[in-house]
């Protein structure tokens, strides 16, 4: 499989050439592009039963960046049926047990995640973003949440009516903005199996098949 690629471009917000003093003291902000990579993996492509057949299903995903306070920035990418709750014979509140983590960040921020949905893919991908005013010098942090519907195994079986199986999967990145380079994400832990909550339970104990949905994930700044 070609690696997907999710490209945004962080354009700085203008107005540092303003007279007032205030605005002339602002920290220079940013527009350098900053390139998210995903390379699939084994298993970015799940199996899932329709009827009597059996037909492959893409992740669900969502990525985002915050600042070293734990503040939500922005999202960067997230896929169409995580965004607008379009599930199949799911419940009217969605699955939240999908992406817990970016679901709890984005509760009062919802109002930009039209701009950045996109379809599951099975392919390349190429997303741009404006208006991401990130400031120079400053640490940041990104985060990829990834799950797959009925990925069971044997820490996460099957019980009646649940389709998560194993939790959504935590990659974290930390990078300075205006700094060129490239930074893999490594995984750190993952969701809560049933949505319940927003907190990353820390560590990867039990995960096995979803740790092969993505072969390689970095960050790089231009």
């Amino acid at each position: 499989m070609g690696k997907l690629i999710l490209a945004i471009t962080a354009i700085a917000l203008f107005g540092y050439l303003g007279c007032n003093t205030a605005e002339k003291n602002s920290p220079p902000t940013i527009s350098e592009g900053i390139e998210l990579s995903v390379e699939p993996g084994e298993h970015w492509l799940g199996k899932k039963k329709v009827f009597i057949f059996s037909v492959n299903s893409s992740p669900q995903m969502a990525a985002w960046i915050e600042n070293n306070q734990g503040q939500y920035i922005s999202t960067i990418i997230v896929t169409n049926r995580s965004a607008k709750k379009n599930w199949i014979f799911a419940p009217k509140e969605g699955r939240p047990e999908a992406l817990p983590v970016w679901t709890d960040k984005i509760q009062n921020n919802a109002a930009q995640i039209d701009g950045v949905s996109a379809a599951s893919s099975k392919g390349a991908v190429d997303v741009h973003i404006e208006g991401a005013s990130l400031i120079a010098g400053q640490e940041y942090n990104v985060y990829l949440e990834i799950n797959h519907s009925f990925d069971y195994n044997d820490t996460w079986p099957k019980k009646e009516n649940d389709v998560n199986g194993q939790p959504s999967l935590l990659y974290h990145a930390q990078f300075i903005a205006g700094t060129p380079g490239q930074t893999r994400l490594e995984p750190i832990g993952h969701g809560t199996a049933d949505g319940s909550d927003g907190n990353i339970v820390m560590g990867l104990e039990g995960i096995t098949t979803a740790l092969t949905i993505i072969k390689n994930v970095y960050i790089m700044i231009h």
